[in-house]
């Protein structure tokens, strides 16, 4: 029994000798963890398909055509959802300048915050897409031509059918407020008609 009991401890030292020399120092790293003051992908948004188009309608978003009818709409593919839109399908002589607003997002209590988002346009013939930032925009339909919006340098899709992303924008000039994020798409039946598609919208927080 004495000699069945020692084999046992020396095969049991084995096994955790083997377990143990595998261990480097590099798997006690542990993985960076971004938190978020603001993160939306548009999955829980309903989508639709073809002709159909279900505006996005999300709880603090303002989506708004402020020169036709035709609103920011959801699209799925390869089971990922984003936000669409294309002046290809608006009716001949209108023109679109098609805004989708984030709701409020709080940096007071934060510094040093990124902005980043992924777009991919389709069948382009220009580019219509741009992003601000505001601190007095008021949420309401009427307050967007009262608003004061700062343009937002980022990058964008060189080539069709890949999603790019923005790069990391400095939002640092905006501690202590609340800002909302707005994209603009400006089109028409007879001019820009890009499909221009919006997912990933993220501000990192330190």
């Amino acid at each position: 029994m004495k000699i069945k009991f020692l084999k046992t401890i020396f095969l049991l030292g084995l096994v955790s000798s083997s377990l143990t020399s595998c261990v480097g120092d590099d798997d006690y790293v542990i993985p960076t963890v971004y938190e978020y003051a603001f993160n939306e992908g548009f999955e829980t948004t309903t989508t639709g398909s073809g002709s159909n188009e279900v505006p996005i309608s999300l709880t603090g978003w303002v989506n708004y055509n402020a020169t036709a009818t035709r609103l920011w709409h959801a699209r799925t593919f390869t089971n990922n959802i984003y936000a669409e839109f294309s002046s290809f399908y608006s009716a001949t002589g209108t023109n679109d300048v098609a805004w989708l607003i984030s709701p409020a997002i709080d940096l007071t209590r934060t510094s040093g915050e990124l902005l980043s988002f992924a777009t991919k346009t389709r069948y382009s013939n220009g580019y219509p897409l741009t992003a601000f930032v505001s601190t007095n925009y008021d949420g309401t339909t009427a307050g967007i031509a009262t608003a004061t919006w700062t343009p937002l340098t980022f990058t964008r899709p060189t080539v069709d059918d890949v999603f790019v992303n923005s790069g990391n924008i400095d939002l640092s000039a905006y501690d202590n407020n609340n800002v909302r994020i707005a994209f603009k798409y400006t089109g028409s039946k007879s001019g820009v008609t890009t499909t221009c598609q919006l997912d990933n919208i993220k501000i990192t927080k330190n």
